[in-house]
């Protein structure tokens, strides 16, 4: 019987567990303007594109986006895109 309500315990505390607090990637502002001076920088982060063909520029910015809001971030700041287009580098930001 203890088992049980163990288990049960478990399940409804289980059920009661939030959402991630980490910001989706569509929440995510990418910019190249600075941040504001409140935000807290993060670290440089890549984002990449397996083509150029197909939007690859577009797909690379997604891919950034993604990558700062795994790490926490909600801007970034873009520093530079690769030749072909396939890779961004920018600065990820935590702003209020």
């Amino acid at each position: 019987m203890k088992s049980v309500l163990i288990v049960l315990a478990m399940i409804l505390l289980s059920a009661c567990a939030s959402r991630s607090v980490l910001p989706d990637s569509k929440q995510v502002k990418v910019s190249r303007d600075d941040a504001a001076k409140d935000c807290k920088e993060i670290g440089t982060i890549t984002g990449v594109a397996a083509s150029a063909k197909d939007n690859g520029r577009e797909k690379a910015l997604e891919d950034l986006k993604q990558e700062a809001a795994n790490k926490g971030a909600n801007y970034v700041v873009v520093k530079q895109y690769s030749g072909y287009g396939t890779a961004v580098t920018g600065v990820a930001y935590e702003c209020p």
